[in-house]
């Protein structure tokens, strides 16, 4: 909540914010210095300020087309049987899933994001729905109550999620609140989820929590994922599958 309110505000004073979420200013400044560690906030004497980076937008991290992104993608969907309907949601990497699609893909795709949607479009057997909401300018996804809501009341084959963080204790975390709560809402609605995470989403801390690593079915990832980990998900019950890369 406090790095919610910083997005949104600018800027929080230590004494303010302790004063009404009813916690006392040390736990206020632990929590700042949790997160400033972290780079997500810029601490100063009294408070903190949003980070001058932050999280990346979806324009930057789709200009990074790495190969581990288009082996996992590749991957993905191979996994997926035609006919079956699938929620999607906003990631560069299940965006590259979706063109990895075979042309002549028949599924129902449903999707938060306007950028998968339209590219979903290019396969003209795909039946395309997309989820009304608030449109949040860094995610490039919409959400609302009711799409959380719409979201709840589905039952649907296959869910595609792209991957923030999975940190230490293998609990999936995400960047933004309402991102988090349209993943775990997306997860739940779903008989089988993919995660699609390159490597260095393995093991990297995110300040919002989604679910454990047991919310997900299958974990696609890339040849550099450090094995020991792959091991610990794959203890967890999940089936993990290394993408490899497309030779010449």
């Amino acid at each position: 909540m406090i790095l919610r309110r910083i997005n949104e505000n600018g800027r929080v004073l230590a004494n303010m914010i302790a004063s009404e979420f009813g916690v006392s200013e040390d736990s206020i400044r632990r929590d700042l210095r949790e997160l400033a560690d972290q780079g997500l906030v810029q601490r100063f004497h009294g408070g903190a300020a949003r980070s001058r980076t932050g999280p990346r937008s979806f324009q930057q991290r789709a200009r990074e087309e790495t190969a581990g992104k288009k082996a996992i993608a590749r991957a993905a969907a191979a996994l997926i049987p035609p006919d079956a309907t699938m929620v999607l949601d906003s990631s560069t990497t299940v965006l590259e899933f979706v063109r990895a699609l075979p042309a002549d893909f028949r599924a129902c795709i449903i999707t938060s994001a306007p950028d998968i949607a339209v590219a979903a479009l290019d396969h003209p057997l795909c039946e395309v729905i997309l989820l009304g909401g608030t449109l949040n300018r860094l995610t490039r996804s919409v959400i609302s109550q009711s799409t959380l809501a719409e979201v709840q009341s589905m039952r649907i084959d296959y869910c595609v999620l792209g991957a923030c963080a999975v940190d230490e204790s293998l609990m999936l975390r995400a960047e933004n609140y309402d991102d988090a709560r349209m993943k775990l809402a997306f997860a739940e609605a779903s008989n089988e989820v993919l995660l699609l995470a390159t490597s260095d989403k393995l093991v990297k801390r995110g300040p919002f929590a989604i679910g454990p690593i047991a919310l997900i079915s299958t974990l696609v990832t890339d040849t550099t994922a450090d094995p020991s980990i792959l091991d610990r998900i794959g203890g967890a019950g999940v089936d993990v599958i290394v993408a490899a890369d497309k030779q010449a």
